[in-house]
Protein backbone atom coordinates (compact mmCIF):
# COMPACT_ATOMS: atom_id res chain seq x y z
CA UNK A 1 0.00 0.00 0.00
CA UNK A 2 1.37 3.42 -0.99
CA UNK A 3 1.11 6.28 1.49
CA UNK A 4 0.75 10.01 1.17
CA UNK A 5 2.66 11.33 4.17
CA UNK A 6 2.29 14.66 5.93
CA UNK A 7 5.13 15.96 8.10
CA UNK A 8 5.42 18.76 10.63
CA UNK A 9 7.57 19.75 13.60
CA UNK A 10 7.02 21.36 16.99
CA UNK A 11 9.39 23.02 19.44
CA UNK A 12 12.31 23.87 17.17
CA UNK A 13 12.15 27.58 17.96
CA UNK A 14 12.23 29.33 21.31
CA UNK A 15 13.44 27.91 24.59
CA UNK A 16 11.63 24.54 24.51
CA UNK A 17 13.88 21.77 25.82
CA UNK A 18 12.84 19.32 23.11
CA UNK A 19 11.51 19.30 19.58
CA UNK A 20 9.40 16.72 17.79
CA UNK A 21 8.83 15.74 14.17
CA UNK A 22 5.72 13.81 13.22
CA UNK A 23 4.67 11.97 10.07
CA UNK A 24 1.02 11.14 9.45
CA UNK A 25 0.69 8.43 6.81
CA UNK A 26 -2.58 8.25 4.89
CA UNK A 27 -3.20 5.49 2.32
CA UNK A 28 -3.04 7.29 -1.00
CA UNK A 29 -6.19 5.52 -2.18
CA UNK A 30 -8.04 7.02 0.83
CA UNK A 31 -7.00 10.68 0.57
CA UNK A 32 -10.47 11.88 -0.47
CA UNK A 33 -12.07 9.96 2.41
CA UNK A 34 -9.52 11.42 4.83
CA UNK A 35 -10.15 14.97 3.63
CA UNK A 36 -13.92 14.49 3.93
CA UNK A 37 -13.47 13.28 7.51
CA UNK A 38 -11.31 16.28 8.37
CA UNK A 39 -13.87 18.74 6.99
CA UNK A 40 -16.69 16.93 8.78
CA UNK A 41 -14.87 17.04 12.13
CA UNK A 42 -13.84 20.67 11.75
CA UNK A 43 -17.49 21.56 11.13
CA UNK A 44 -18.71 19.36 14.01
CA UNK A 45 -16.39 21.02 16.54
CA UNK A 46 -16.74 24.55 15.21
CA UNK A 47 -13.19 24.89 13.91
CA UNK A 48 -12.76 27.68 11.37
CA UNK A 49 -9.62 28.50 9.45
CA UNK A 50 -6.39 26.55 9.68
CA UNK A 51 -6.18 23.86 12.34
CA UNK A 52 -3.03 24.23 14.48
CA UNK A 53 -1.87 23.04 17.90
CA UNK A 54 -0.83 26.60 18.75
CA UNK A 55 -4.48 27.67 18.37
CA UNK A 56 -5.78 25.17 20.95
CA UNK A 57 -6.60 27.62 23.72
CA UNK A 58 -9.88 27.70 25.68
CA UNK A 59 -12.39 25.80 23.56
CA UNK A 60 -13.82 22.36 24.31
CA UNK A 61 -14.46 21.99 20.58
CA UNK A 62 -10.78 22.53 19.81
CA UNK A 63 -9.81 19.94 22.41
CA UNK A 64 -12.31 17.41 21.05
CA UNK A 65 -10.96 17.90 17.54
CA UNK A 66 -7.61 16.64 18.91
CA UNK A 67 -9.29 13.54 20.33
CA UNK A 68 -11.07 12.93 17.03
CA UNK A 69 -7.77 13.04 15.10
CA UNK A 70 -6.04 10.62 17.45
CA UNK A 71 -9.01 8.26 17.41
CA UNK A 72 -9.12 8.31 13.61
CA UNK A 73 -5.41 7.50 13.43
CA UNK A 74 -5.66 4.57 15.83
CA UNK A 75 -8.72 2.92 14.30
CA UNK A 76 -8.06 3.46 10.58
CA UNK A 77 -5.42 2.40 8.08
CA UNK A 78 -3.57 5.64 8.79
CA UNK A 79 -0.51 5.63 11.03
CA UNK A 80 1.53 8.22 12.91
CA UNK A 81 5.27 8.12 13.57
CA UNK A 82 7.25 10.71 15.51
CA UNK A 83 10.66 11.46 16.93
CA UNK A 84 11.15 13.48 20.12
CA UNK A 85 14.61 15.03 20.43
CA UNK A 86 15.97 16.39 23.70
CA UNK A 87 18.12 19.28 22.55
CA UNK A 88 20.62 19.37 25.44
CA UNK A 89 21.91 15.85 24.74
CA UNK A 90 21.77 15.96 20.94
CA UNK A 91 25.33 17.04 20.18
CA UNK A 92 24.69 18.05 16.56
CA UNK A 93 22.04 20.55 17.72
CA UNK A 94 24.76 22.63 19.40
CA UNK A 95 26.81 23.12 16.22
CA UNK A 96 24.37 23.47 13.29
CA UNK A 97 20.66 23.40 14.18
CA UNK A 98 19.34 23.34 10.64
CA UNK A 99 21.60 20.46 9.64
CA UNK A 100 20.83 18.59 12.87
CA UNK A 101 17.09 19.05 12.42
CA UNK A 102 17.08 17.62 8.90
CA UNK A 103 19.28 14.71 9.97
CA UNK A 104 16.57 13.67 12.40
CA UNK A 105 13.87 14.34 9.78
CA UNK A 106 15.67 12.07 7.31
CA UNK A 107 16.11 9.34 9.91
CA UNK A 108 12.39 9.42 10.66
CA UNK A 109 11.36 9.31 6.98
CA UNK A 110 13.71 6.38 6.42
CA UNK A 111 12.38 4.56 9.48
CA UNK A 112 8.76 4.99 8.33
CA UNK A 113 9.49 3.72 4.81
CA UNK A 114 11.26 0.72 6.30
CA UNK A 115 8.48 0.06 8.81
CA UNK A 116 5.61 0.34 6.33
CA UNK A 117 7.51 -1.31 3.44
CA UNK A 118 5.73 1.21 1.22
CA UNK A 119 6.37 3.94 -1.31
CA UNK A 120 5.99 7.32 0.40
CA UNK A 121 5.03 10.63 -1.18
CA UNK A 122 5.90 13.12 1.53
CA UNK A 123 4.54 16.65 2.03
CA UNK A 124 6.23 18.63 4.78
CA UNK A 125 5.30 22.00 6.23
CA UNK A 126 7.16 24.99 4.86
CA UNK A 127 10.21 26.32 6.72
CA UNK A 128 12.51 29.26 6.10
CA UNK A 129 15.92 27.62 5.75
CA UNK A 130 19.37 28.82 4.78
CA UNK A 131 19.60 25.91 2.36
CA UNK A 132 16.67 25.82 -0.05
CA UNK A 133 16.69 22.15 -1.09
CA UNK A 134 16.44 20.45 2.28
CA UNK A 135 13.18 18.74 1.29
CA UNK A 136 14.74 17.14 -1.80
CA UNK A 137 17.82 16.07 0.15
CA UNK A 138 15.67 14.23 2.73
CA UNK A 139 14.33 12.00 -0.04
CA UNK A 140 17.70 11.41 -1.69
CA UNK A 141 19.52 10.47 1.52
CA UNK A 142 16.63 8.39 2.87
CA UNK A 143 16.51 6.37 -0.36
CA UNK A 144 20.27 5.79 -0.24
CA UNK A 145 19.94 4.52 3.33
CA UNK A 146 17.01 2.28 2.39
CA UNK A 147 18.93 0.89 -0.59
CA UNK A 148 21.91 0.07 1.64
CA UNK A 149 19.73 -2.06 3.90
CA UNK A 150 17.81 -3.53 0.94
CA UNK A 151 14.48 -2.29 2.24
CA UNK A 152 11.36 -2.72 0.14
CA UNK A 153 10.23 0.74 1.26
CA UNK A 154 11.15 3.86 -0.69
CA UNK A 155 10.54 7.60 -0.91
CA UNK A 156 8.89 8.82 -4.10
CA UNK A 157 9.37 12.51 -3.28
CA UNK A 158 9.62 15.01 -0.42
CA UNK A 159 8.25 18.50 -1.00
CA UNK A 160 7.54 21.51 1.21
CA UNK A 161 3.92 22.64 1.03
CA UNK A 162 1.64 25.34 2.44
CA UNK A 163 -0.27 23.85 5.39
CA UNK A 164 -3.29 26.02 4.60
CA UNK A 165 -3.76 23.94 1.45
CA UNK A 166 -3.39 20.48 3.00
CA UNK A 167 -5.68 19.14 5.71
CA UNK A 168 -3.13 16.41 6.35
CA UNK A 169 -0.52 18.99 7.35
CA UNK A 170 -3.05 20.51 9.75
CA UNK A 171 -3.80 17.10 11.26
CA UNK A 172 -0.14 16.21 11.78
CA UNK A 173 0.47 19.65 13.33
CA UNK A 174 -2.01 18.70 16.07
CA UNK A 175 -0.62 15.21 16.72
CA UNK A 176 2.99 16.36 16.70
CA UNK A 177 2.25 19.35 18.91
CA UNK A 178 0.49 17.13 21.44
CA UNK A 179 3.38 14.65 21.58
CA UNK A 180 5.91 17.43 22.01
CA UNK A 181 3.88 19.24 24.65
CA UNK A 182 3.45 16.04 26.61
CA UNK A 183 7.20 15.51 26.74
CA UNK A 184 7.91 19.15 27.54
CA UNK A 185 5.66 18.77 30.58
CA UNK A 186 7.70 15.72 31.61
CA UNK A 187 10.92 17.74 31.33
CA UNK A 188 9.33 20.76 33.05
CA UNK A 189 6.59 19.50 35.42
CA UNK A 190 5.65 23.00 36.58
CA UNK A 191 4.80 24.13 33.05
CA UNK A 192 1.17 25.10 32.51
CA UNK A 193 -0.28 25.05 29.00
CA UNK A 194 -3.59 26.48 27.77
CA UNK A 195 -6.76 25.23 29.46
CA UNK A 196 -7.83 23.19 26.44
CA UNK A 197 -4.40 21.55 26.09
CA UNK A 198 -4.27 20.70 29.78
CA UNK A 199 -7.73 19.12 29.48
CA UNK A 200 -7.08 17.09 26.34
CA UNK A 201 -3.54 15.76 26.88
CA UNK A 202 -4.56 13.33 29.68
CA UNK A 203 -7.46 12.07 27.54
CA UNK A 204 -5.18 11.53 24.55
CA UNK A 205 -2.86 9.55 26.84
CA UNK A 206 -5.79 7.43 28.09
CA UNK A 207 -6.82 6.71 24.50
CA UNK A 208 -3.33 5.21 24.06
CA UNK A 209 -3.75 3.25 27.29
CA UNK A 210 -1.30 5.45 29.23
CA UNK A 211 -1.43 7.65 32.31
CA UNK A 212 0.48 10.50 30.63
CA UNK A 213 1.62 11.39 27.11
CA UNK A 214 5.32 11.12 27.96
CA UNK A 215 6.51 7.70 26.80
CA UNK A 216 8.18 6.23 23.76
CA UNK A 217 6.65 3.13 22.20
CA UNK A 218 7.39 -0.37 21.11
CA UNK A 219 6.97 -0.62 17.32
CA UNK A 220 3.34 -0.96 16.35
CA UNK A 221 1.17 -0.48 13.29
CA UNK A 222 -0.65 2.73 14.08
CA UNK A 223 1.23 4.97 16.51
CA UNK A 224 4.94 5.26 17.26
CA UNK A 225 7.05 7.66 19.34
CA UNK A 226 10.85 7.45 19.18
CA UNK A 227 12.86 9.26 21.87
CA UNK A 228 16.23 10.52 20.59
CA UNK A 229 19.21 10.46 20.96
CA UNK A 230 20.14 7.04 22.34
CA UNK A 231 20.60 8.37 25.88
CA UNK A 232 16.96 9.48 25.82
CA UNK A 233 15.47 6.10 24.92
CA UNK A 234 12.86 4.75 27.35
CA UNK A 235 12.97 7.94 29.40
CA UNK A 236 10.82 7.87 31.46
CA UNK A 237 9.68 4.54 29.98
CA UNK A 238 8.62 2.55 26.94
CA UNK A 239 4.97 1.55 26.64
CA UNK A 240 2.82 -0.53 24.37
CA UNK A 241 -0.14 1.23 22.78
CA UNK A 242 -3.38 -0.21 24.11
CA UNK A 243 -6.07 1.60 22.15
CA UNK A 244 -9.03 2.63 24.30
CA UNK A 245 -11.80 4.23 22.21
CA UNK A 246 -14.10 4.79 25.19
CA UNK A 247 -12.72 8.17 26.23
CA UNK A 248 -15.15 10.86 27.30
CA UNK A 249 -15.22 14.11 25.36
CA UNK A 250 -13.81 17.29 26.90
CA UNK A 251 -16.68 19.27 28.41
CA UNK A 252 -16.95 23.03 28.78
CA UNK A 253 -16.67 22.58 32.55
CA UNK A 254 -13.21 21.06 32.12
CA UNK A 255 -11.82 24.08 30.28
Amino acid sequence: MDYTVYGDESGTTGSDRCYSIGLLCVPTKSIDKFNDYMLEQKSKWGITGELKWSKIKNSAGQANMCLALLNMTLKSQCCFHSIVVEKSIYRNWRSDREKAFYQTYTSLVKAVARHTKSKLTVHIDQKSDKYKRNDEVIGIIANNMLSNIRSSGSVNSVKMEDSKLHLGLQAVDILTGAVNSGYIKFLNPSLRLSNAKEAVLPKMAKMLGWDRLIYDTYPNRSFNIWHFPEENRARPGTKRVNYNPKISKVSRDEI
